[in-house]
């Protein structure tokens, strides 16, 4: 749609409605997390309070519990080192199995016995057991004795000491001092009774296995001796003898007869192998080699008389005749040495044939020895080991002796156990102090969480991230004035004319930051394109309640104030409230009038006096078809009229996602400013109703964030801090009316 004058479109397609909008990554900074602990503080204050209220109800509700000590040495028994109880040489493991000693259920249940605690598991039985005289001790009272004395016991071990600690907590200070007395006492006797019974028994035992020991161990040697001299063999060790030391002989002389067969093997095959030079075999015979030398300059002098002579020369006749002669010597030496080298081969061969027949005649003997050698080691080792045995039996019953007599014990208390006055539990400020922290912690963690989770945008930074446009303006929440002018508010106007007030903070309150929000949201609009600036803007926004009336005809005022003639248009038929804000009282004109009536030539009305060139047209009457109305081509002719007659035209139009009203109107506007209410908008609906736009190409510009926290936005605490004191903040409006859909059950309710 073009008009006269009409602006450029400043942001038709999404590439170029996001240009200079970074969009945000999943990198949070500090900034951002400040942010977000600011904005969730009350939840942290609620989770610390209920986690602190936790802690001290568990600190001065929980029965106190005192912990008495007691120290015990574990010392190795010297005159054990070595006897039956040789475990015990490893500090470690005698630690462990004290430890397991003490927790037995045997001990245990002796200390119960003895501290008499039966009387107190009867007396706490409500099934007739208070008044059971018998002795008898039942399994059930058994358990529960037990349980008594274990249920609060624990033992640890004091690191590079040779100390156990016995600990016993319990309600009852004096019991728990004497439980953790009277298991130290019961451990001791307990195991003074167990070693000299252990003693006593090996003491027995051994008097009884050394008699049969000795007659066995005289046995076994009386056999040896008899088998060693049947079988022939001398010396202590079976092998060490003559047929094995003969063996080793023979089978070294093998090795050699090898070896010297195989080289003279090898020198003979170098004859057989007719080679010319002999230079091995003339390395040791010097005729051979003295021969050939001989040979080799008589070549030579031929080859030098053949350069002057021919071959019929006396001279050369009578040389190759000495060369003849030299070569046929040659022959008969090497033939020679061939017979010789022939012979020598074949008598190593005998040797080592001869020396192998001994070899094997030998291993024969020695496998006959091995037979005997074998049974002749087991009955050594079986008399050996016996008389080992019957040694070792003999010490340790002289040891044992000498235990029996003496005090087996290897326990000393080191520090018996006193009555605690201060109980180590509920410890009051640490509960306290867990409490705290982990309230604080938690709150913050939760706080994360819930930001996650809750998609309502908050700021103008999430706004531009979530939709990827550029943010016009952040509009603070605002109330018309400070609290000393409410009073005479109330007194001089109604409540139609303060609500009208409070939307108009522009005119009724300029300094106010909402004013100067309002101002920098123009200065962004016409700043946008210098050259050919907007001249018909359309706001909108995704749901009712989102403040778009609020946000046009603020825009109005601070076009108007430029001294512009403007034009303020409520084009939401179905719900318009411009008449109720103005106080027009006349709904018999309106753009529903213009609309059906082309003739009607009526002046807009200036409702405000002190701005003259703001005109605002109301909806009129409530037509039936609102949405063919606005998407007639009488409404874009009335539009190209309005362009002429005014400098800027401000539409506010209905809601994108209730109803398809303004979808016509955006693509006729110059600039479409999306409205979106902090807190309250939901970032699935903002960009739904951005796409609309970007589908149908209309011009969007940017988002305006309507009722912000200025406290959570990042430049706030640095600018504005200074009049956060004028304005209250909060948000005074739920976030039903933005989740309902667009209703008409009370038509008589603005926004």
């Amino acid at each position: 749609m073009s008009f006269e004058s009409q602006a450029e479109p400043l942001a038709a397609r999404p590439a170029e409605a996001v240009t200079g909008v970074a969009e945000q990554g999943q990198w949070r900074s500090l900034t951002d997390i400040w942010r977000v602990l600011n904005k969730r503080r009350l939840t942290i204050l609620i989770v610390t309070i209920f986690s602190v209220a936790a802690a001290a109800w568990y600190a001065f509700r929980t029965q106190p519990v005192y912990d008495s000590v007691s120290r015990v040495q574990v010392k190795p028994n010297e005159l054990s080192s070595a006897g039956p109880e040789a475990y015990f040489e490893d500090p470690t493991s005698q630690l462990e199995t004290e430890m397991l000693i003490l927790q037995s259920d045997t001990v245990l249940f002796q200390t119960a016995q003895s501290l008499d605690l039966i009387r107190l598991v009867r007396s706490g039985n409500k099934n007739g057991g208070a008044g059971s005289t018998s002795s008898e001790i039942s399994p059930q009272e058994r358990r529960a004795l037990i349980g008594i004395v274990g249920g609060g016991l624990s033992i640890k071990i004091v690191p590079n000491t040779q100390i156990l600690e016995i600990h016993y907590r319990g309600p009852d200070p004096k019991l728990a001092t004497a439980i953790v007395n009277q298991l130290v006492d019961t451990y001791s006797d307990e195991e003074l009774r167990a070693k000299f019974e252990r003693t006593s028994h090996v003491s027995d035992w051994l008097e009884k296995r050394m008699d049969d020991l000795r007659q066995e161990a005289s046995d076994t040697q009386r056999q040896l001796a008899e088998y060693q001299r049947s079988h022939n063999i001398v010396g202590v060790d079976e092998t060490s003898n003559l047929t094995m030391q003969t063996l080793e002989s023979v089978s070294g002389n093998l090795n050699e007869a090898e070896a010297d067969r195989i080289m003279k093997e090898a020198r003979m095959r170098d004859f057989d192998s007719l080679n010319p030079d002999m230079v091995a075999l003339m390395g040791d015979d010097p005729t051979i080699a003295a021969l050939h030398t001989q040979l080799t300059d008589l070549e030579t002098q031929r080859a030098q008389m053949a350069t002057k002579y021919g071959p019929k020369h006396p001279q050369m006749q009578q040389i190759d005749l000495q060369i003849s002669k030299v070569q046929a010597q040659i022959n008969n030496e090497i033939s020679l040495a061939h017979h010789q080298v022939q012979d020598e081969y074949e008598n190593s061969l005998h040797v080592e044939d001869a020396v192998r027949k001994r070899l094997a005649a030998q291993e024969d003997a020695a496998y006959r020895l091995n037979e005997d050698a074998a049974q002749y080691s087991i009955l050594r080792h079986q008399a050996e080991a016996t008389r080992e045995l019957y040694d070792t039996l003999e010490m340790k019953l002289k040891e044992a002796s000498v235990t029996a007599g003496m005090s087996a014990a290897n326990i000393t208390v080191v520090d018996r156990a006193d009555v605690p006055f201060i109980p180590v539990a509920p410890q009051k400020r640490q509960a306290l102090m867990y409490g705290l922290v982990g309230g604080i912690l938690f709150g913050c963690v939760l706080a994360f969480v819930i930001e996650s989770i809750d998609d309502r945008l908050s700021t103008s930074e999430e706004v531009e991230n979530a939709s990827m446009l550029p943010s016009l303006a952040a509009i603070p929440h605002f109330s018309y004035g400070q609290e000393r002018r409410k009073g005479e508010a109330r007194e001089e106007v109604g409540s139609g004319a303060l609500q009208t007030a409070r939307q108009l903070i522009t005119l009724h309150d300029p300094k106010s930051n909402g004013a100067e929000a309002y101002r920098g949201m123009r200065s962004s609009l016409l700043l946008s394109s210098i050259d050919n600036p907007p001249r018909v803007i359309m706001v909108t926004s995704s749901f009712p309640s989102e403040g778009k009336t609020t946000t046009s005809l603020n825009l109005a005022i601070v076009l108007a104030q430029r001294g512009e003639k403007v034009l303020l248009v409520d084009a939401d038929l179905r719900r318009g409230s411009l008449n109720r804000v103005f106080g027009i009282t006349d709904q018999t004109f309106g753009l529903s009038a213009v609309l059906t009536q082309p003739g009607l030539n009526k002046e807009i009305p200036a409702p405000l006096p002190e701005l003259p060139m703001l005109h605002v047209l109301t909806t009129g009457p409530r037509p039936p078809n609102p949405a063919e109305m606005l998407s007639s081509n009488r409404m874009e002719e009335q539009m190209r009229h309005w362009a002429q007659q005014f400098d800027r035209i401000v539409i506010d139009t209905a809601p994108l996602l209730a109803v398809s009203d303004t979808q016509a109107m955006a693509v006729r506007a110059d600039a479409v400013v999306l409205v979106a209410r902090a807190g309250v908008t939901r970032k699935r609906a903002l960009n739904k109703a951005r796409d609309i736009l970007w589908r149908i190409n209309a011009a969007v510009v940017g988002v305006v964030v309507n009722d912000v926290d200025m406290r959570l936005e990042n430049f706030y605490t640095y600018r504005y801090g200074i009049y956060a004191k004028d304005f209250l903040y909060g948000y005074d409006q739920g976030s039903a009316a933005s989740e309902r859909a667009y209703g008409y059950k009370d038509e008589g309710k603005g926004e």
